[in-house]
């Protein structure tokens, strides 16, 4: 179901990408940020952020009144800090993105254009960790998705962009992921974690090629 989905957004994605073809930018964007998580659970006492790094390949192309379609697929991180009495989880999360956004972009003077978007995004958890430190020791343990292991594979939610390209194509971009899908398995809504949501600001450069 997963891999389905994604295949079914990457296909439309490309379909319409390769309606004008001979309009669309090519590029790459790498950043680093701040993910946290939405963590519903009464043992729980408080939140943290982990930091991240993040990298894609985009395609733009452009539809009308300077507003432009922006498809890419890539790899990010998500996760948080979880403080719960003496035990502290930090939870580390990697996932294959693939996010949709629709940009509108404003000219500013001879620097470059000034965008701003907003969008959607899917992805599948290609891997993860659990980090448990307790006053008196520090342990790691894998992350197996599934919904009856520790983590829901599949996470899709919405996307905020910000940014500037300058005129030598090299790009500033912001964004804010915010997730809609509820990872928590079975087994964790089962020992008391009913929700948990990924979301995750980030700042990083890119280059447009085309």
């Amino acid at each position: 179901m997963v891999k389905k989905a994604i295949i079914i957004v990457a296909l439309v994605s490309i379909s319409i990408l390769s309606v004008r073809a001979q309009e669309i930018t090519f590029g790459a964007k790498i950043s680093g940020g701040f993910a946290y998580q939405q963590v519903t659970n009464p043992d729980v006492i408080s939140t943290g952020s982990i930091k991240t790094f993040n990298i894609k390949g985009i395609a733009q192309m452009p539809l009308k009144n300077n507003f432009w379609l922006e498809a890419g697929l890539g790899i990010s991180n998500k996760g948080s800090i979880a403080y719960n009495d003496a035990l502290t989880t930090t939870t580390h999360l990697t996932y294959l993105e693939l996010p949709v956004s629709i940009l509108r972009k404003f000219t500013f003077t001879s620097l470059g254009i000034f965008y701003l978007g907003a969008g959607g995004y899917v992805a599948d958890g290609l891997g993860g960790e659990f980090d448990y430190q307790t006053p008196g020791s520090a342990t790691s343990d894998k992350i197996n998705f599934g919904k009856n292991n520790d983590i829901l594979r599949f996470d899709t939610g919405l996307n905020f962009v910000t940014g500037f390209e300058f005129r030598n194509r090299v790009t500033f971009n912001m964004a804010y992921t915010l997730g809609l899908n509820n990872i928590a398995s079975s087994a964790q809504q089962d020992s008391g974690t009913s929700v948990v949501k990924n979301k995750e600001f980030s700042i990083g450069l890119g280059y447009l090629f085309k």
